[in-house]
């Protein structure tokens, strides 16, 4: 486990200083082949009239010809991924978009990509106040994803797609506030496994104490959950293994 934590950490590393769209592609394709994934995109969601979807790509991995052949045929349009990324900040699978509710040319977008050896695909979407939203997708042919990968694949994205952000010139991150002796503390022994109740015991708070120390934690880091939040302290040096 924690020669997988420094290799996300180097990955994470890498994708920070990239100094380029392309950079960024290629550290997220090589961490992220062996999961089958073979195209990803970073890029700000379009509106559905938008006729320049192709000014709103930060980051394009996406095969040359499926590429050619989406603007060609005005797939932004229609893509139910983009619309539903547009209403959700949690990641999808391809999978589970509701075959039934797609128009006729949704199931057009998706049936081609297929076409193109893009079989399934994974959304993450980005939104953010005063900003545009976005997402960081990956796909491929066949997909083999361990249980841990989603959470992988969220902070590597989170890091891609703000790092994308930072070389077009749209957002400057500014550092979060350091974190407090206790939060430390509690993010320490959530690194360890411990739940909230656990971590209670432990400290001599309460649960409800540790799940608000937790929740601030996740703000000051902008992370949806305990294994990202984890990943970004010690990425920080704030925590150690």
């Amino acid at each position: 486990m924690q020669g997988t934590i420094i290799d996300i950490l180097s990955a994470i590393h890498c994708i920070d200083h990239a100094p380029s769209s392309a950079a960024i592609v290629k550290e997220l394709q090589a961490y992220t082949a062996h999961y089958g994934f073979t195209a990803c995109l970073i890029a700000r969601l379009p509106a559905s009239h938008s006729g320049h979807w192709q000014d709103l790509i930060l980051c394009n991995g996406w095969p040359i010809d499926w590429y050619a052949h989406y603007l060609r045929k005005k797939f932004y349009r229609h893509d139910p991924c983009i619309e539903r990324c547009r209403t959700t900040s949690e990641p999808f699978f391809w999978r589970d978009l509701d075959q039934h509710s797609l128009s006729r040319p949704a199931l057009n977008v998706m049936k081609a990509a297929s076409i193109f050896g893009l079989c399934d695909g994974i959304c993450i979407p980005f939104h953010a106040a005063l900003s545009e939203p976005g997402t960081v997708s990956f796909a491929g042919k066949r997909l083999d994803l361990p249980p841990h990968a989603l959470l992988v694949l969220h902070a590597l994205s989170h890091h891609a797609f703000y790092s994308a952000l930072r070389l077009a010139g749209q957002t400057r991150r500014a550092e979060p506030p350091a974190l407090s002796e206790r939060e430390r503390e509690i993010l320490q022994w959530t690194a360890a496994g411990k739940t909230a109740w656990e971590a209670s015991q432990i400290l001599g708070i309460s649960a409800h104490t540790i799940n608000t120390h937790r929740r601030n934690i996740r703000q000051k880091y902008h992370t949806s959950n305990n294994a990202q939040t984890v990943i970004e302290a010690i990425r920080r040096h704030q925590i150690h293994l």
